[in-house]
C-alpha cells in the first residue's frame, strides 16, 4: 500500500472518530440538559393548561357583564400573553445562559417587525378593540355601514360580520367600520317610517286626510304614539304631494310589514271612496261622456272633490302578514347589554 493510500486511510478514520467523538459529547450534552428540558415542558404545559382555563374564566366574566365580543377579544390577548410568559419560563430552564433580559429585547426587535409585516391586521385589530370598547352596536343591532345594511351577527378582532336581507354574510374590516359613517337603526325602542302620494287639486285635502287616517288605524304595526301624520308636503305642477308618516318598533321587519298593509290600506281605501291618487300629467285618458244630471250642481261634482258631508267608506282592513323566524329581516336577540352603548335609550 502507499503512503497516499495510507494517509487518506488514516484521515478518513480520524474524520469517523472526530465524529463519533462529537456525537458521544452531544449525547452527553443531551443528558446533562435533559432535566431541564423536562421541567421546561412541564413548565410550559402548565402554563398552557393555565391559559385555557384563565381565558374560560376572562370569557365567563364577561358573559355575566354582557360583553360576549370583548370578553372572546380580551380572552384570547390573556391566552397568549399566559403562553408567551411560560414560554420565556421554559426557555430560560432549558439554556440558564439565556437571560430575560436578551430575550424581551429580541421579542421587541421581532415585534417591530411584525407590525411593520402585518401592520394591516394590526389597524384592524386595533380597530375593533377601540370598537368593542365604546360599543357603538352591539350583535343583533341592525345597521347600515355606506352601501351595506343588515344585522350585526358578531364583531371579530379583524372584522365585523354582517348578515345582508337578502341572507349574505359580509366581511368589513373593522377599520372601514370604525372611519365610516354608521346607521344604527335599532339604536331606540321605535323609528319612524314616510312614504309619499300625490293627488289632484280638486279633492279636498281634510277629506283624503280622514280617509288615509282611518285606513291607517287597524295597522298594528303602526304605533299610536307619536300618531301618525298625514302632511301637505309640496305643490305639484298639477298635483299635491302629501307625506304620509307613522312610528314602528325598531326592527327592520316592522318597517317591511308596515309599509306593505299601509300602501295596501291605503290604495283600497282611494278605491273603496273613489279617490284617483295618480298624477293627472302622467295619464293619458279619453274623457267620457258626462253623465245627465237632474239639475242640481251636486250631484256633478265626483266624490272626493269637495269633501263637505260626505261620509268616509271603510275599506277591509288589510291582511296581516309574518315573516319566518329564520328571515334575516326578522328580530334577533341583542347579546350585549345596551347601557354600555354610546346610544342608551335614555
Amino acid at each position: 500500500m502507499s503512503n497516499a493510500a495510507t494517509n487518506t486511510t488514516a484521515a478518513i478514520t480520524d474524520g469517523v472518530g472526530l465524529a463519533v467523538e462529537t456525537v458521544k459529547g452531544w449525547q452527553v450534552d443531551f443528558y446533562a440538559v435533559l432535566p431541564n428540558l423536562l421541567a421546561g415542558v412541564i413548565i410550559l404545559l402548565i402554563f398552557v393548561l393555565a391559559a385555557h382555563g384563565f381565558k374560560r374564566l376572562v370569557i365567563k366574566y364577561f358573559d355575566s357583564r354582557q360583553r360576549v365580543d370583548l370578553g372572546c377579544l380580551v380572552a384570547d390577548i390573556a391566552f397568549w400573553l399566559v403562553i408567551l410568559i411560560g414560554s420565556l419560563i421554559a426557555l430560560t430552564i432549558i439554556t440558564p445562559s439565556l437571560k430575560p433580559v436578551n430575550l424581551i429585547s429580541g421579542l421587541g426587535l421581532g415585534s417591530l417587525a411584525i407590525g411593520f409585516a402585518f401592520k394591516d391586521i394590526l389597524q384592524n385589530w386595533l380597530a375593533g378593540l377601540l370598537i368593542l370598547l365604546r360599543l357603538p352596536f352591539r350583535r343583533g343591532d341592525q345597521i347600515q355601514i355606506n352601501d351595506i345594511e343588515g344585522t350585526v351577527q358578531r364583531i371579530e378582532p379583524r372584522a365585523t360580520i354582517i348578515r345582508t336581507y337578502d341572507g349574505k354574510d359580509i366581511v368589513v374590516p373593522n377599520t372601514t367600520v370604525y372611519t365610516s359613517e354608521i346607521t344604527i337603526h335599532t339604536s331606540q325602542p321605535k323609528r319612524r317610517v314616510e312614504i309619499s302620494i300625490t293627488v289632484g287639486y280638486d279633492y279636498d285635502i281634510e277629506f283624503i286626510k280622514q280617509i288615509i287616517e282611518e285606513a291607517l288605524k287597524p295597522i298594528e304595526e303602526i304605533l299610536d304614539s307619536p300618531e301618525p301624520q298625514i302632511l301637505p308636503w309640496n305643490l305639484g305642477a298639477t298635483s299635491l304631494e302629501l307625506k304620509i308618516r307613522w312610528w314602528i318598533s325598531s326592527e327592520r321587519s316592522e318597517e317591511v310589514i308596515s309599509r306593505a298593509r299601509a300602501i295596501q290600506a291605503i290604495k283600497e281605501a282611494f278605491q273603496a271612496n273613489q279617490i284617483d291618487p295618480t298624477d293627472p300629467a302622467l295619464v293619458y285618458s279619453v274623457q267620457a261622456t258626462p253623465a245627465p244630471t237632474n239639475g242640481d250642481d251636486n250631484d256633478s261634482v265626483p266624490a272626493g272633490k269637495s269633501g263637505k258631508g260626505q261620509q268616509i267608506k271603510r275599506s277591509t282592513p288589510p291582511p296581516e302578514l309574518e315573516m319566518g323566524p329564520d328571515d334575516p329581516e326578522t328580530y334577533t336577540v341583542k347579546q350585549d347589554s345596551k347601557d354600555f352603548t354610546l346610544l342608551p335609550d335614555d
